[in-house]
C-alpha cells in the first residue's frame, strides 16, 4: 500500500469512528519524509471516574426506629431517718404510709441509661461533621434542661471513636468524622445530680436529634 492509499485509509478509518459515537482520543503523528530515523505520535485520553457521595448516621437501632433512654429515679438510701428504698419500693404505690422520716431533704440517684451505639461513615473528601441539637426539649415545669442529660463515651471502632457532640445533650462541639473512616462508639447517657434535684415529679422527656454532614 503506497502513502497515499495509506492516507485514505487513515481517513475513512476516522470518519468511521466518529460516525460510530465512539468517544475520541486526542490524535497526532509522526512524520519523517526521509523515511528514517524514529517517529512518534502521542495520544492522550482523560480517565474520569465518578463516585457518588455518601454519608451514614447510626444512632441507635437500625432502620426508623428511635430508640428510648430511660433514666428512673429512686430514693437512696430511702426516706431520711424512716424506711430504706427498698421498703419503699416493696410498699408500692398507697397513701398515709408510715415513713418514719426525719424531716431532712431526700435525695434521689438514678443509674445510668441502656448504652446506645453510634456510628458514622462518609467518603467525602473532607470527611464529615456530627452534630446534635434538641428538637422536643424539656419543658418549663420540668425544672430540666439538656446540660442536665450528660453523655459518656466508651467502646470505639477500630477506625476510631465517634465522641458525642459534648458531653451533654446540650450539644455544643461537633465531632469530626475522617474520609473512609468506619468510627463508632457506645454513649451511655445519665442524668446529673444537679438535674435529679431540679426535677419535678412524672415522666419528662427531650428528642435529641443527630446530623451528619459531609464537609
Amino acid at each position: 500500500m503506497n502513502k497515499q492509499l495509506a492516507t485514505l485509509a487513515l481517513a475513512a478509518g476516522a470518519c468511521m469512528a466518529l460516525a460510530s459515537g465512539v468517544a475520541q482520543a486526542e490524535s497526532t503523528y509522526g512524520y519523517n519524509l526521509a523515511g528514517t530515523g524514529t517517529v512518534v505520535a502521542t495520544a492522550k485520553v482523560n480517565i474520569a471516574v465518578a463516585v457518588p457521595k455518601l454519608i451514614l448516621l447510626r444512632v441507635g437501632s437500625d432502620a426508623a426506629t428511635v430508640d428510648t433512654v430511660t433514666l428512673s429515679a429512686v430514693l437512696n438510701p430511702g426516706i431520711p431517718g424512716g424506711i430504706t428504698a427498698a421498703a419503699v419500693a416493696t410498699a408500692g404505690t398507697g397513701d398515709s404510709l408510715p415513713s418514719g422520716w426525719d424531716k431532712t431533704a431526700p435525695i434521689f440517684t438514678a443509674a445510668a441509661g441502656t448504652p446506645v451505639a453510634a456510628a458514622s461513615w462518609t467518603n467525602s473528601s473532607g470527611g464529615a461533621s456530627v452534630t446534635c441539637s434538641v428538637t422536643t426539649a424539656f419543658t418549663g415545669p420540668s425544672g430540666l434542661t439538656s446540660a442536665h442529660i450528660t453523655v459518656a463515651n466508651s467502646l470505639p471502632l477500630a477506625g476510631g471513636a465517634l465522641a458525642h457532640p459534648g458531653a451533654t445533650t446540650a450539644c455544643g462541639t461537633p465531632t469530626t468524622v475522617a474520609k473512609n473512616t468506619l468510627v463508632g462508639s457506645t454513649w451511655t447517657y445519665s442524668v446529673s445530680a444537679a438535674g435529679l434535684l431540679a426535677a419535678s415529679a412524672g415522666t419528662n422527656t427531650e428528642t435529641v436529634t443527630y446530623t451528619a454532614t459531609s464537609i
